[in-house]
């Protein structure tokens, strides 16, 4: 029996703790608000993390691990 709500997409996803200190997280929020509907908190936390990853040169466009 599945319990909570159906993962979304194809990749597995796990619940971490992420410390962010408020000044980030009140520009993070401001700018979600000012764009409604658009993603979630931890959506638009998944993203920049992908962003970050791809920059290091330990990600590629399609989210898969560099071995660089």
């Amino acid at each position: 029996m599945a319990y909570g709500r159906p993962m979304k997409g194809k990749f597995r996803r796990v619940p971490t703790t992420v410390h962010i200190p408020t000044g980030t997280l009140d520009i993070i929020d401001d700018y979600l608000e000012a764009q409604p509907g658009t993603t979630s908190r931890s959506d638009f936390i998944v993203a920049a993390i992908d962003a970050y990853l791809k920059q290091l040169g330990l990600q590629d466009d399609a989210g898969e691990v560099t071995t660089e």
